[in-house]
């Protein structure tokens, strides 16, 4: 039974990275991906590394299509999976995690993931918005 959960885990992952990547169009070296659940509220956001320099998905450069339209789709789709993830958990009485952070780096076709199962920002004034872009400085930073 845990097997079958392990690839639905897997699928969704992949489907998130998949329509990240769908975003640029393939041109990006790495995607950021967080997803958190949370005080019942879920949340995804990403954000992508283009020639060594770490964008907001509504600030990548010249060439890049950022339409709002298309920021929601993709959205919307992960927020589905999100949902799917919910569904699974419950499903195999799996520990659905709290948060997600997914780094996939595109020219190694590597995904490294990980997982909090702890509530992050629900028991102080900040939000899951507030996470993305303290990730978001951290990998600014590191780069």
């Amino acid at each position: 039974m845990k097997e079958g959960f392990e690839q639905i885990f897997s699928d969704i992952q992949t489907d998130m990275v998949s329509i990240c990547l769908e975003y640029v169009e393939k041109k990006a070296d790495k995607i950021y991906i967080y997803a958190s659940y949370e005080a019942k509220t879920i949340s995804c956001d990403f954000f992508y590394s283009v020639n060594g320099k770490i964008y907001k998905k509504s600030e990548l450069p010249k060439g890049y299509d950022v339409n709002v339209d298309r920021q929601m789709s993709c959205l919307d789709i992960m927020l589905d999976d999100m949902e799917k993830l919910i569904s699974a958990c419950s499903e195999y009485e799996a520990e659905m995690p709290t948060e997600i952070k997914i780094i996939y780096d595109v020219n190694n076709n590597k995904l490294c993931a990980n997982y909090q199962y702890d509530e992050i920002y629900s028991k102080t004034e900040k939000c899951a918005d507030d996470m993305v872009e303290i990730w978001y400085q951290e990998i600014c930073k590191s780069n």
